[in-house]
């Protein structure tokens, strides 16, 4: 994305993972963040951790960032459903896509055979 460490601000908050691995995060950005499409799109300014670690994931919203949209998330559905200018928007994702991901950060992680 182009940002600079010095474009960081310093936080002392370690990540616990689900697995109970802990990551120290390099810092914290406000960014302004959209999500939907025109003209159902919202954008909020966000403060993001930035870590350096291996992720299917570009972004990890927890739950206040996702209140500050107003937002309601079902995974079952992989949808997440906000209020927007002109109604409700909508952001979908993609079952097939998300499992590649997944396996990709999968066979990065496993050791190589000798």
């Amino acid at each position: 994305m182009g940002i600079g460490v010095d474009m960081l601000t310093k936080v002392n908050t370690p990540i616990v993972g689900f697995n109970g691995s802990v990551v120290e995060p390099l810092g914290e950005i406000a960014l302004p963040i959209s999500i939907g499409t025109a003209p159902m799109r919202a954008t909020r300014m966000l403060k993001l951790l930035v870590v350096d670690a291996p992720s299917s994931y570009n972004i990890i919203m927890g739950r206040p960032n996702l209140n500050s949209f107003r937002a309601v998330a079902s995974t079952y559905h992989m949808k997440l459903k906000f209020p927007a200018c002109r109604g409700i928007g909508e952001e979908k994702g993609d079952r097939r896509i998300a499992r590649e991901c997944h396996a990709n950060i999968l066979k990065k992680k496993s050791p190589s055979p000798m």
